[in-house]
């Protein structure tokens, strides 16, 4: 078989001679389940794209540094929210442009193209697009840095009300091959950023994260500093890369070495070259890798017991009944009350009830520290404060009930494959949890509602003090008139500033007390709204997840049913040929037999040493 190459790292070639073995003899034994898994598996590793997604919070820079990168102008840029789709960039000969348009039907999207000057617009409400939702942009360019199969994914800025993209960005990170966490220098990294940083890298731990604007700032090395500061509090190690958006394009432009140098773009050219390229963290080939060993281990199964049945005719009771068990098993494990149905069943049932459970807590302290904020301020000064921090926090929370989700659902994915290979089987694919869908949208949940009680100004102030005294004037200045006194004199005086003082901060308490009520109210409000959308959407992601797991496994458990079963069939007709048909049926049986051996030898050597101890 293909030897590996320098040229090579990820082994292509020698994965698609494994695929085409397998495949010949799935061929030969009529096996069409096992010929489509090989020919999905071979599209999947022969793909030349490696996604990388560019991420960050609004204004950082996102945009202008793709541009910079590959000195092409793919991403819109401005004053405004600049990049409004996800935006993927791969290589084309040509500059081209399409926008992925959602169908009313429910149908596969359509793409639409539109000219290439168009991607400086915003295009979520494209004229070509007919009113339908756009999903995305793609875009084909000319750089050379894409030639080697890399795709740059241009992400929405999270931030603003509610980070309405921080969960769409979340769902795009799992497919990722590496990302590029953007920041700028303008101030050190914020609580909202660091809590962003700590979820993506939680999903995609093949990053740098880029900060940007070193050209703007003079005390930019101090800046950077007190982030790394942050980087090792937060226990985070991914390396942090300075550079120039504007330096890197002056240095192409003039085609000025040691300007480019300065840029420090170089750093991240190395990054892509090193780590991306190289895909060290190759997720697609483990899977497929485990796709191989899958197939494989279907077909020695049919072949072995084919092989044995000529070879050893005294075993062949033994083995035919031992086939009959396997195969009564294996239907077994069509039922609902099979272990692996039980398995994802009971899994999925607990993870929705304790990612419920997770989100209430986490909105139910959310509530209760803005409560204790609202007592303990005068909401009508500070309200726009406290409704930023409210809508961060939710955000927040939304986006660590997320990755704690898509976590609990690769890990009950390993806990029903644990089952298959508990009933013997050697090698289980594990299935790619799809989570571009994972995400609650914000959109439309409306923003947090203005107070209407409003501060009091002086002049009513000085008023309400006035109406309380009035009374105590007139009521002591009666009462003292009878001694002979006038109504005005100091008793009824200052009676009167004593009852306007006690009126006044009667009136004063409240109104703090229905301005703080409303506050609470309206806070209450803002968080069972969301609460209700993002407790259905995650509610809706389970049950995606959890057809997808089930069908997933229903294939492996059908394949493994008629594996069993055309390893009898083949046993049965091995009884029944002639002594030359059977001489040369061992001849062929043993050929393949050494083949399938070598595949899966080659794709255990191929594999991680993770991936194998978790099989």
């Amino acid at each position: 078989m293909t030897q590996p190459t320098a040229s090579d790292p990820r082994k292509v070639k020698v994965i698609v001679e494994l695929i085409d073995h397998t495949s010949k003899i799935a061929e030969a034994y009529e096996r069409g389940d096992l010929v489509d898994r090989m020919a999905r598996a071979k599209a999947r590793i022969t793909d030349p794209q490696i996604r990388v997604v560019i991420a960050g919070q609004l204004k950082q820079g996102k945009s202008q540094l793709l541009n910079s990168l590959l000195n092409v102008p793919v991403a819109r840029v401005g004053d405004d929210e600049s990049t409004v789709l996800p935006t993927v960039v791969s290589y084309g000969e040509q500059a081209a442009a399409t926008l992925i348009v959602a169908r009313p039907d429910g149908d596969e999207p359509e793409k639409v193209d539109i000219p290439p000057s168009d991607v400086t617009k915003d295009l979520r409400r494209a004229p070509q697009a007919g009113g339908r939702p756009v999903l995305r942009l793609e875009i084909n360019a000319p750089s050379p840095l894409l030639k080697g199969g890399l795709a740059f994914v241009d992400t929405p800025g999270v931030g603003g009300h509610g980070q309405p993209h921080l969960s769409a960005t979340l769902g795009l990170l799992p497919d990722a091959d590496a990302m590029l966490m953007v920041s700028d220098l303008s101030q050190e990294f914020t609580a909202p950023e660091m809590t962003f940083m700590r979820q993506a890298l939680e999903i995609c731990p093949v990053a740098r994260i880029v900060v940007t604007k070193t050209d703007l700032y003079r005390h930019w090395r101090q800046v950077v500093e007190a982030d790394e500061a942050h980087l090792r509090r937060a226990g985070i190690a991914t390396p942090m890369v300075p550079v120039s958006s504007f330096l890197r394009s002056q240095a192409i432009a003039l085609n000025d070495k040691e300007l480019n140098e300065e840029s420090n773009f170089p750093a991240i050219v190395d990054f892509l070259r090193e780590k991306v390229l190289s895909r060290e963290n190759d997720r697609v080939r483990d899977a497929v890798v485990a796709e191989i060993r899958s197939a494989a281990e279907h077909l020695t199964l049919s072949v072995s017991a084919e092989l044995a049945a000529l070879t050893d005719p005294d075993a062949r009771a033994r083995l035919t009944a031992d086939l009959e068990a396997r195969k009564q098993e294996a239907q077994d494990a069509l039922q609902h009350t099979a272990l692996w149905q039980q398995v994802l069943n009971d899994g999925i049932s607990d993870l929705t009830a304790d990612v419920e459970h997770d989100l209430r807590g986490r909105f139910r302290a959310i509530t209760q520290h803005n409560e204790k904020v609202i007592d303990s301020c005068d909401p009508t000064r500070t309200w726009a404060e406290i409704g930023n921090e409210l809508e961060e926090a939710v955000a927040t929370a939304v986006g660590d009930n997320f990755v704690w989700a898509y976590q609990r659902a690769e890990a009950l994915a390993q806990e029903v494959a644990r089952t298959f290979v508990e009933a013997g089987l050697k090698a289980v694919e594990m299935p790619m949890i799809d989570a571009r869908d994972m995400g609650a949208a914000f959109e439309n949940i409306k923003s947090l509602d203005k107070l209407e009680a409003k501060p009091v100004s002086k002049g009513r102030k000085a008023s309400i003090g006035l109406q309380g005294s009035y009374g105590g004037v007139l009521m002591f200045g009666m009462l003292t008139s009878v001694a002979g006194l006038g109504m005005f004199n100091p008793l009824s005086l200052g009676a009167g500033a004593l009852m306007g003082r006690a009126a006044y901060k009667e009136n004063m308490e409240n109104r703090m007390l229905r301005a703080r009520n409303e506050a609470k109210m309206n806070m209450r409000r803002f968080v069972d709204e969301v609460s209700f959308v993002v407790g259905k959407e995650s509610r809706d992601r389970l049950k995606g997840i959890q057809r997808q797991l089930r069908d997933h496994y229903r294939a492996i458990a059908n394949q493994t049913t008629r594996s069993l079963n055309e390893s009898l069939q083949a046993s049965i007709a091995a009884a029944k040929l002639e002594e030359s048909e059977s001489n040369a049926r061992i001849k062929e049986l043993e050929r393949q037999l050494n083949i399938l051996k070598q595949v899966t030898q080659h794709a255990s050597s191929l594999a991680p040493i993770e991936s194998a101890n978790a099989r």
